[in-house]
């Protein structure tokens, strides 16, 4: 199939951040230089981001359907879209459903990537990057908490196997959700040092950041953990900065992509 016509659609909640969107935009240019040539939009899941970006930022985005709608108009055929979700949760099945509807109702095939945390070997290759993005001024023995948004779903269990793995290595690197089955209460017993790290497992930063994790609310993270009798460093820096978890999900969208088959031009970040 010709990739004259392609188009990529890059998938994210979204983020009123300047720090959060300079972490999409980083993204995308890694895309840009594994596909050249090839258009690359994108599409924000929240409907609060969306108009937030139009009412404060002046930035118009769009949702899903909307971007596959836009290319559609502008006649490009194949699309591939690559979500930058966690796990095969709520979110992510929406996304695979809205693609099917639209790819249905105006005929064009549409590519949809993994998430990150789709598979054992993602949960592998999870675990070992996960050991190149803990904080520098960690000393020795300090905990770390990697905080994930979490879900009331099955593929929760990725968030589980992740933490096996990764506590197999490190005893004070831990994995906690925001909602689920792994709140923070359920590691505040295995915490052992006084300063505790938190790092948000989570694509980009922008409000479960700094509200949910980082916040002075009574349930957010940092005072559940100075309640505890802990001090509380949050590093505020989406995973997605990270360029061993922009790899795996560059292997997705390359997964995708091959089922068209295209295949990328590997960028500098892979030399």
């Amino acid at each position: 199939m010709s990739a004259d016509k392609t188009a990529i659609v890059l998938i994210a909640y979204g983020s009123c951040l300047a720090s959060g969107l300079a972490a999409l935009r980083t993204f995308e240019a890694r895309v840009r230089l594994r596909y050249p040539g090839i258009p690359v939009r994108w599409a924000y899941t929240s409907a609060h981001i969306r108009t937030r970006l139009a009412l404060h930022v002046r930035r118009k985005s769009d949702s899903v359907v909307k971007a596959i709608q836009r290319l559609v108009l502008e006649r490009f055929s194949p699309i591939i879209a690559q979500p930058l979700q966690i796990i095969t949760a709520t979110e992510n099945e929406s996304v695979e459903e809205l693609t099917r509807t639209v790819s249905g109702e105006l005929g064009i095939p549409v590519s949809v990537g993994q998430p990150l945390l789709a598979s054992d070997e993602d949960v592998a290759l999870c675990a070992r990057a996960i050991f190149t993005h803990l904080p520098a001024a960690r000393e020795p023995g300090e905990d770390v908490i990697f905080v994930g948004h979490g879900a009331s779903h099955a593929a929760q269990s990725r968030y589980a196997q992740l933490c096996a793995a990764v506590r197999e290595r490190d005893s004070a690197v831990h994995i906690a959700t925001l909602s689920g089955n792994m709140r923070i209460e359920t590691v505040l017993p295995h915490l052992s040092s006084a300063r505790v790290w938190v790092v948000p497992f989570l694509s980009s930063i922008g409000k479960h950041t700094v509200s949910d994790i980082a916040g002075a609310g009574e349930g957010s993270v940092r005072s559940l953990l100075e309640r505890d009798g802990r001090s509380c460093e949050v590093v505020k820096a989406g995973v997605l900065e990270n360029a061993a978890f922009a790899d795996i999900w560059l292997s997705h969208l390359d997964a995708a992509a091959a089922r068209f088959g295209l295949a990328p031009v590997l960028d500098a970040a892979d030399a």
